[in-house]
């Protein structure tokens, strides 16, 4: 095979995007495009068929492409239904609109980009060029291999005893493993009080069942305004503490919305002037406060858990889980309120894991990971948010070099530039790897 051969290990959006963006900066390459789950262009976040599952970032700020923002909102033009919150559409219909982005790609007139259902476990370099080993025992030879990973698995929680796991009352996917929630089961315990206890709660509502949601600090997700804010435009600097000063000083002449999303616009540049310790200090003491103001609830959902609040059948408490074990067949949770000295007891069904993902690279179970660090190919970032990667995104090997045709793309990279886990961000970063990867095989 002749011309330049390119892998993209993970078609979620971080894959598709780079993907569909190399097609359009080097048309010679073959692309291959590979995903070991059920569905291409979906991940993880836009596989979800609910009607209240909707996307966290407004319509106008969701196109696939930086630099054609109107894209997404032409396409939906062109759909004869599809659901809308406002300002706001489902998941479901977005993962809709990057199948058809997907199948454009697929069925352009010169399009050499494949797709492999497949999982990745191995990675070696060879004379050829990077050898790809498959779960099914097939392999495949690429000049540059581009990760997409999307994020690491959930970190198992603290204190859960095996027999737990056994008796089927621990779900540590909530993306996968919900289905085994029966009418049973009424009292329910979610790990974690972000977005993706959100979705859990809304998704496994029912009579009689009461969501009990615990999280270190007991912090739940704001919501947006119904209505688009005008931008504002300020200077943030300094260490941690001083950037929350000035944002709270901002905030008493302006919406405290409108605050955050100027200075997640400087996110990236502070980030990257922090020292390690700033970066420490952020992430032990600020991070749970900046994720509830950054990454917010469409008003419709807002509406929802407030509802469901109010009814009793969710509450959000803060503390730290110290075990889980059985107990007469219930499930029986041992944690320590925030600020409490003593530990208390709640008996519940089962536990459902939302606590997001797993950071330390050392305890991931994914194969190809495991494979990755073992081999020295790859590395934790200084920070323990994921791999390892330099300036133009290649992936550092153990010794800290960064491998010219080995890139890494999406959240697992969020040590170097920490605002990449949502569609404006990564869209640019899916642009500027191919333009990296277009220039370095020019």
């Amino acid at each position: 095979m002749s011309g330049l051969r390119i892998a993209i290990i993970g078609a979620g959006f971080s894959g598709l995007l780079t993907a569909v963006q190399l097609s359009r900066q080097r048309p010679d390459a073959h692309l291959w495009l590979i995903e070991k789950r059920p569905r291409f262009a979906e991940g993880a976040a836009y596989g979800t068929r609910e009607a209240d599952h909707v996307l966290n970032v407004r319509l106008g700020n969701m196109s696939a492409f930086p630099d054609d923002p109107d894209h997404l909102s032409r396409w939906l033009a062109t759909q004869a239904q599809w659901t809308s919150q406002g300002a706001f559409i489902t998941r479901g219909d977005y993962g809709r609109y990057l199948r058809a982005i997907l199948a454009e790609a697929l069925e352009g007139p010169h399009s050499r980009l494949k797709l492999v259902h497949d999982e990745v476990t191995d990675l070696s370099r060879n004379a050829q060029g990077w050898k790809l080993g498959f779960a099914s025992g097939s392999e495949l030879v690429a000049d540059i291999t581009v990760l997409a990973l999307g994020n690491l698995e959930p970190a198992r929680p603290a204190g859960l005893d095996q027999a737990v796991i056994d008796q089927g009352r621990y779900i540590a996917d909530p993306w996968r493993g919900t289905a085994a929630l029966d009418e049973t089961m009424c009292r329910v315990l979610l790990i974690g009080s972000s977005l993706t206890m959100v979705d859990v709660a809304l998704s496994h509502a029912a009579p009689g069942r009461r969501f009990f949601a615990l999280s270190r600090r007991g912090l739940a997700p704001r919501a947006h305004k119904a209505a688009d804010l005008p931008p504002i435009s300020n200077l943030y600097a300094g260490s941690p503490l001083a950037v929350l000063r000035q944002a709270r000083r901002a905030a008493f002449v302006s919406e405290w919305r409108a605050v955050t999303d100027d200075l997640r616009r400087s996110a990236r540049a502070l980030w990257r002037g922090w020292t390690r310790r700033e970066r420490s200090q952020f992430l032990r003491h600020l991070r749970p406060i900046w994720d509830v103001h950054r990454h917010r609830l469409a008003p419709s959902v807002a509406r929802r858990m407030q509802t469901m609040t109010a009814a009793g059948e969710l509450s959000v408490e803060a503390g730290r889980i110290t075990r889980i074990e059985m107990a007469d067949q219930k499930v029986l949770v041992t944690w320590k309120p925030r600020g409490a000295a003593r530990t208390t007891t709640k008996k519940v069904n089962v536990v459902i894991n939302c606590t997001g993902p797993l950071a330390d690279l050392s305890a991931s179970n994914i194969p190809l990971i495991r494979s990755l660090v073992q081999a020295g190919l790859a590395r934790a970032d200084p920070d323990g948010l994921g791999l390892d990667v330099d300036d133009g995104c290649r992936l550092r090997s153990g010794s800290g070099l960064g491998q010219a045709d080995l890139y890494a793309v999406g959240p697992m990279t969020r040590g170097a530039f920490w605002e990449v886990t949502s569609v404006p961000d990564i869209r640019v970063q899916a642009a500027e790897v191919a333009q990296e990867i277009a220039r370095a095989c020019a």
